[in-house]
């Protein structure tokens, strides 16, 4: 059976819970995981080989958002600027049946702001590293349905 699921009424908050939810100016965002090896691949006397062990490299908090430079309060652009380089809570839920992810991540402001094509929706892409163990809680309904153990 194939399950499909689908980034759609869901959030994602910066700041001190509740926080700011920046879910109206999203439209693409995800959890990234890097791994990188740990030590080296390990050759036997017979010829075996013990590949190299694998470590998390770091997690990242990424996406694209429309610039709302323009907007008098929650804007995403100028809570990035307000808040450089500064570690943050953060949560995001990818949609209503999915977990929400909690953790803290450092803010960045996107590379590119303020501007772009004219006349044009413009966005900026984010990647926010994330600084802390991430926490999956899973939604309400789900862990309502799950049996006592």
């Amino acid at each position: 059976m194939i399950t499909e699921s689908r980034l759609k009424d869901g959030t994602l908050s910066l700041g001190t819970a509740p926080g700011t939810d920046f879910a109206c100016q999203v439209t693409n965002s995800r959890i990234n995981s890097s791994y990188d090896d740990d030590g080296d691949a390990v050759e036997t006397l017979c010829g075996d080989m013990i590949a190299p062990g694998r470590k998390l490299g770091g997690r990242s908090l990424a996406g694209t958002v429309i610039q709302d430079w323009t907007n008098a309060t929650d804007s995403f652009i100028e809570y990035c600027w307000d808040n450089d380089l500064q570690t943050v809570d953060f949560s995001y839920m990818p949609n209503a049946a999915g977990p929400t992810i909690t953790g803290k991540c450092r803010i960045e402001v996107p590379a590119e702001t303020y501007g772009g094509d004219v006349n044009t929706r413009i966005t900026s892409d984010f990647e926010f590293q994330i600084t802390s163990a991430v926490t999956r809680t899973a939604p309400a309904a789900a862990a309502a349905q799950e049996p006592a153990a």
